[in-house]
């Protein structure tokens, strides 16, 4: 069970930024940009911008990892000598160029004909939102989230079912996706391993972001990797991150304070 950052400056965090090579994971809606009604209106926090920019000079990677497109999270954080991985680990931009992790285009059109049937239903507040390797389901600016949860469960279901995709579930959100082993977690362990890490820090908010909270555990217990997995905690926080994370962060504005303790501890 996690315990706040701040108790751990002296140990766990001493230890992860002392190491020769060093990584920063981030996730991006709720780590490092505020969690908006609507998600086109996110942005990433001035001070966090600013941050990741000067990180990038002191460590080894620093990467932005994201359940959104690649090309939605460069258009917030258009930082050069970053690496960005969006929908999960499906895709990554490389010099501007997108690349998929998996044949992607097999899948397209069952995730087309799935949107469709998404956009029918007949529900005020629900959004779809095609993103070329999945599909997400937002429903946060429903009147009553929980009851339309269970109401659009079934439905999601149905459909992940008829196409032969995956399903899972996020922050208001239900997302349909190929069915293919990539995740958050896959993703954390490949930038572990291709840039040779010898201490790596991943943090984030979501249901999505415990599987590579779980790999932070793992990488440390095979010691592959000094990893060490933050849950930023909020008033939403999903069942999970709180036993899964190593050290907790209170909101974005508390991961702006780590990231400054990182910043002025790095060697």
């Amino acid at each position: 069970m996690g315990k706040n950052w701040i108790e751990a400056r002296t140990t766990t965090l001493k230890k992860l930024v002392t190491k020769n090579r060093m990584g920063l994971i981030t996730d991006m809606d709720g780590t490092i940009s505020y969690i908006v009604a609507n998600p086109e209106d996110a942005v990433v926090t001035p001070r966090n911008y600013e941050l990741l920019q000067q990180l990038r000079e002191k460590l080894t990677l620093v990467s932005v990892v994201s359940g959104r497109s690649v090309r939605s999270v460069t258009a917030r954080l258009d930082l050069p000598g970053i690496v960005y991985i969006g929908n999960h680990g499906l895709e990554r931009c490389i010099d501007g160029q997108v690349r998929h992790s998996f044949n992607i285009d097999r899948f397209r059109p069952m995730l087309k004909i799935s949107a469709e049937k998404l956009q029918k239903i007949e529900l005020d507040g629900i959004q779809v939102e095609d993103k070329g390797a999945t599909v997400t389901l937002h429903y946060r600016q429903t009147e009553d989230t929980q009851q339309t949860r269970d109401q659009l469960l079934p439905v999601v279901q149905k459909i992940a079912a008829q196409h032969n995709l995956e399903y899972f579930e996020g922050r208001m959100i239900f997302e349909l996706c190929p069915p293919v082993e990539a995740n958050k977690g896959s993703a954390f362990e490949e930038l572990v391993n291709e840039f040779s890490l010898d201490s790596a820090l991943y943090i984030g908010d979501d249901t999505t972001d415990l599987t590579a909270l779980r790999m932070a555990q793992q990488l440390r217990m095979e010691r592959t990797c000094y990893a060490i997995g933050v849950g930023v905690m909020s008033e939403n926080s999903p069942e999970g991150l709180v036993k899964e994370a190593d050290l907790l962060v209170s909101g974005v504005s508390d991961v702006e304070n780590l990231f400054t303790w990182i910043l002025e501890n790095r060697n």
